[in-house]
């Protein structure tokens, strides 16, 4: 059986460890340093503990290794199978994992950073209270994966579908989540803060007091679902849809809705100052009690539309069409209308948009 000894002479020599069975060699502890592993056989490894610094795995066999409070520094892993593995409280740093069958691992209190996940496996994997700093995870699959307390900060995870995973907790910082799936997700604990959710779809959503400030929802689907108290203040909701959506008492200040499409809409009591409705279509939306001081609704469209008791001074509504809009004991001190001269400057803009 090879043995560290073993191990030390062919790194001395610039050799791979290549095609052989490590058995139960403990590796507990150690640091490695350099070492090229090919092929190699070390099915429950014990590396707990250990210091993996520029290692790099090829085509290995790890299934249920302990690497539990190990630290990897620069290592490569690459087809490597560590299904089963443990990684409690270990530390990543600057590593890439490629097509690794990481399936049940658990990784519970671990640190990413600077690291990469490409087309690995990791479903029903474990990630609770985890942190992945400046991490990617991409094309790779994670169904049933469970995500509890995780922390994505700046971190990339694009076109992952979340229904099937347990994301309770989750808070995700400055990271991209676009295209992401949460239909039929209770996201009421978590926090999706400065994120790139682009087309993310949130359909049959529970997203009451859910944060998602200064993100960009742009193209999003939001449909059947309750934002009721959420917060989507100075987020980008650029061509959004909206549809069949309880959003009372929603923050929004500043936030952008351009473009966006709204129907069956109940907005009352949102704080909405300083918003952008900008060319939005609006139909069967209620605004009623909603804070609306200095919102634009410049070229917008729509019908029956509520805005009964809101507070909507200085507002604008420069070439707005509503039809059957109601405005009963609205406070519209300072409210602009349409500027027939500005209208006839716009014209020839308003017509190329069209087109």
């Amino acid at each position: 059986m090879t043995d560290w000894n073993d191990i030390a002479r062919l790194q001395r020599l610039g050799k791979p460890l290549h095609d052989v069975d490590l058995g139960d060699l403990d590796g507990r502890g150690r640091t490695i340093e350099g070492l090229v592993l090919s092929k190699v056989r070390w099915n429950n490894a014990r590396l707990d503990g250990a210091t993996l610094k520029r290692v790099t795995f090829i085509d290995c066999d790890l299934q249920g290794a302990c690497f539990d409070g190990a630290t990897l520094d620069g290592c490569s892993l690459t087809k490597t199978r560590l299904a089963r593995s443990s990684w409690t409280g270990s530390q990543v740093a600057q590593s890439a994992f490629t097509e690794c069958d990481l399936q049940t691992s658990a990784w519970t209190q671990a640190q990413w950073s600077i690291s990469v996940a490409t087309r690995c496996d990791v479903r029903a994997s474990q990630w609770t209270s985890a942190i992945l700093h400046r991490s990617v995870f991409a094309e790779g699959r994670m169904d049933h994966a469970v995500l509890r307390n995780t922390v994505l900060d700046q971190s990339v995870l694009p076109d992952v579908d979340f229904r099937s995973l347990d994301i309770v907790g989750l808070q995700a910082h400055t990271s991209v989540l676009k295209q992401a799936r949460f239909d039929g997700k209770d996201l009421r604990s978590v926090t999706l803060e400065r994120c790139l959710l682009e087309q993310a779809s949130f359909v049959g959503c529970d997203l009451r007091g859910t944060v998602l400030r200064e993100s960009n929802l742009r193209q999003a689907h939001v449909r059947q679902s309750n934002l009721d108290g959420a917060d989507l203040s100075r987020a980008l909701l650029l061509e959004a849809v909206l549809k069949d959506v309880d959003a009372h008492d929603l923050r929004a200040t500043n936030a952008v809705l351009q473009g966006a499409r709204l129907d069956d809409v109940r907005l009352d009591r949102a704080v909405l100052s300083s918003s952008n409705w900008d060319h939005s279509q609006l139909h069967d939306v209620s605004f009623a009690a909603a804070q609306l001081d200095y919102a634009r609704f410049e070229h917008a469209r729509g019908s029956r539309i509520d805005f009964d008791h809101s507070r909507f001074r200085h507002g604008n509504l420069h070439d707005a069409r509503f039809a059957q809009a109601t405005f009963e004991q609205a406070d519209c001190a300072g409210l602009r209308g349409t500027s027939s001269e500005r209208l006839a400057a716009e014209s020839r803009s308003l017509s190329l948009e069209m087109h």
